[in-house]
C-alpha cells in the first residue's frame, strides 16, 4: 500500500479487521458456548470444598439446628447437632421459655450475637455439606 493509498481511507477502514481469517470464520461457525458462569457461580466454585465429605457427618447434616435466642439478656445463637433419638423431645422443646440445648446434642458453635458469622456457616458447609 503507498502512503497517498492510507490518507484516502478512513483511520477505521485503515485498521479494521478482516473477515477472511481463520478465527472469524471459527467464530460465525461455532455455536454459543453453555458453560459460561456468572461472578458468584465462579466465587462459589472456588469455596468448595477440596476433600470428600464424611458420609457420616453428610447423615448428621439433618440434624443440625441453628437455634438463636437471648442468654443472659443478650441475643445468641447455637448451632446444635441433635441426637436422633432426642429430636421429637427438641421440637417440643423450642416452644418453651428455656430450653437447655445441651441435653438434646452437641453445640458445635455458639456466640452473641444475631446471626452466626459467615465463616461459621462455610465451615458447616465444608465439614457437614450442608446446604
Amino acid at each position: 500500500m503507498s502512503d497517498t493509498t492510507n490518507k484516502t481511507q478512513s483511520f477505521a477502514d485503515r485498521f479494521a479487521k478482516k473477515d477472511s481469517t481463520f478465527t472469524a470464520q471459527a467464530a460465525k461457525d461455532s455455536k454459543p458456548q453453555t458453560t459460561q458462569k456468572s461472578f458468584s457461580e465462579m466465587a462459589t466454585q472456588k469455596s468448595l470444598p477440596t476433600k470428600p465429605i464424611d458420609p457420616q457427618k453428610k447423615m448428621q447434616a439433618e440434624l443440625i439446628y441453628l437455634v438463636k435466642g437471648i442468654d443472659a439478656g443478650r441475643n445468641a445463637w447455637y448451632y446444635v447437632l441433635i441426637e436422633r433419638l432426642k429430636l421429637q423431645l427438641f421440637l417440643k422443646a423450642l416452644n418453651d421459655d428455656i430450653i437447655h440445648l445441651e441435653n438434646y446434642g452437641k453445640i458445635l458453635y455458639s456466640a452473641y450475637g444475631e446471626e452466626p458469622p459467615v465463616e461459621i456457616t462455610g465451615k458447616l458447609k465444608e465439614e457437614y455439606g450442608i446446604q
